[in-house]
């Protein structure tokens, strides 16, 4: 007799696609965020401050970005500029990551997608989580410093 074997479906243009976005938007986030209230606490020398984020401690978030000459033909400012801006809007793109993870999800769930199920699934979990963690007074302290 001849054995059949299942056809496995691979992972799909779509949930790859979205994978990535919600990658590089997450590395983006953490830069725009944490990167740069770790960088104030440094140049503070007040690493207690990085747990209460705030002009008090910390000074304007835009002193502790100075990454070389501060002039529109360095790359780093465009890239630390681009990353606080996205966690300016961590809301609005917070929501579209966990939307279009989900979305996504259940189209890799019924297409035997297994790895990127996982990845989808991870990926959406952390965005909701740093979206909870942006509604505790902890993120509004950080946001509010970050919009300063």
């Amino acid at each position: 007799m001849t054995d059949v074997y299942p056809v496995r479906r691979g992972a799909t243009t779509t949930g790859r696609v979205v994978v990535w976005v919600q990658l590089v938007l997450l590395v983006a986030y953490l830069i725009g965020s944490f990167g740069i209230l770790v960088l104030a606490a440094v140049r503070a020398d007040d690493l207690g401050a990085l747990l209460h984020p705030g002009l008090g401690r910390l000074d304007d978030p835009k002193a502790s970005m100075d990454i070389g000459p501060d002039s529109l033909w360095n790359p780093l400012v465009w890239i630390l500029g681009v990353c606080r801006l996205i966690a300016w809007l961590v809301y609005p793109i917070g929501i579209a990551m966990v939307l279009f993870g989900l979305a996504t999800l259940v189209h890799a769930v019924r297409s035997g997608d297994r790895r990127g199920t996982a990845r989808l699934a991870v990926l959406s979990a952390v965005w909701l989580g740093l979206l909870l963690l942006a509604a505790t007074p902890y993120g509004t302290a950080l946001t509010v410093w970050l919009l300063d």
